[in-house]
């Protein structure tokens, strides 16, 4: 079968809880920084979990990831996609496979036995819909190209990486294999910078990464200077002008601002009251591979993405329900 997408990403189970600013502040007690990805260890992402439930904080729990995220958007919209991934045998990792499906994203590899356990994500979301996540990677610190469909990268016309990837040497690794099985096939490339931390961790394995073949950067403003180790947007844009044909820089309620590899690109957003950002540049970057997908110019995937990103960010969570993509398509287009 021929894919549109064929993503390689973290599967993980999200439990998402809607903090006070009281709690916001207790944050600082496990040197958590608001607003970024730190990872965390099970003990600790359990004890975290614990809290919140005991203070009747309301959960939200749903299969995600940032690349999942993409992958589910991209393929409700109406795109053909492939998720490559690892999860263990236990009930997160059933969960996972069983979301991934209903949502129509193939999956090759059945859940694994190990003393691991599945990857799970711990989102909290302040007053001011900032979400602040704490990820235990679990099995994904596995991940390998034994876990990799690799004939799905060869029929696809993108693929798709997320950048937490990079968090482990495993994902460097997969990440490598994998973009120079699609340049040698002529699948185009798609990275997504996933988040500030993570570029400035491993900014060097990021750009040998860009070396190898990158047709398309998804970043928002934040990723993008800090990548290029800079506080004017400008400098970015030029530095990712050189890095690869094709770039979007989100901006949250701003819009987006990107480059076409010919022409400057420059989309408004749309106003709505925020109450979760959480997902909204997984559900921006899904938009615009599903346009991509259609034929359709990336300037206009943008826009797309903008619309669509703006709906995500007035709910709780990373993700709609299905009738929610649906509307979203039926009323924009």
């Amino acid at each position: 079968m021929k894919y549109d997408l064929s993503t390689i990403g973290s599967a993980l189970v999200d439990f998402t809880f809607s903090i006070d600013k009281a709690y916001e502040a207790n944050l600082a007690k496990y040197e958590i920084p608001k607003g970024s990805m730190t990872l965390i260890d099970r003990e600790d992402q359990e004890t975290l979990i614990n809290e919140l439930i005991a203070m009747n904080i309301s959960l939200d729990k749903a299969c995600g990831g940032s690349g999942t995220n993409t992958t589910v958007a991209a393929s409700l919209f109406g795109a053909d996609c492939h998720m490559s991934c690892i999860v263990s045998d236990d009930d997160h990792g059933k969960f996972y496979i069983e979301d991934l499906l209903s949502n129509k994203v193939s999956h090759s590899n059945p859940p694994v036995s190990s003393n691991l356990s599945s990857g799970r994500c711990l989102v909290m979301v302040s007053p001011d819909a900032e979400r602040t996540m704490c990820t235990n990677l679990g099995i994904n610190s596995e991940l390998s190209m034994n876990d990799i469909n690799k004939e799905t990268i060869k029929r696809s016309d993108y693929l798709f990486l997320e950048g937490y990837l990079v968090a482990s040497p495993k994902g460097i690794e997969v990440c490598r294999n994998a973009l120079e099985i699609a340049k040698e096939h002529e699948t185009k490339v798609s990275i997504s910078f996933s988040d500030p931390n993570i570029i400035n961790a491993f900014r060097k394995d990021i750009k040998s990464l860009l070396e190898i073949q990158c047709d398309l950067i998804f970043c928002n403003e934040e990723e993008a200077l800090a990548y290029a180790e800079t506080d004017s947007v400008n400098n970015a844009f030029k530095l990712l002008k050189e890095t690869s044909p094709n770039f979007l820089i989100t901006q949250g309620s701003s819009g987006c601002i990107g480059f076409d590899g010919k022409n400057q690109i420059d989309i408004p957003g749309h106003k709505v009251e925020a109450i979760d950002s959480n997902g909204a540049g997984d559900m921006f970057a899904g938009a615009v591979l599903y346009c991509l997908s259609q034929g359709q110019s990336l300037e206009d995937g943008a826009k797309f993405g903008c619309y669509a990103a703006s709906k995500v960010v007035s709910h709780v969570g990373p993700r709609l329900s299905k009738e929610e993509y649906k509307k979203i398509k039926v009323n924009y287009f």
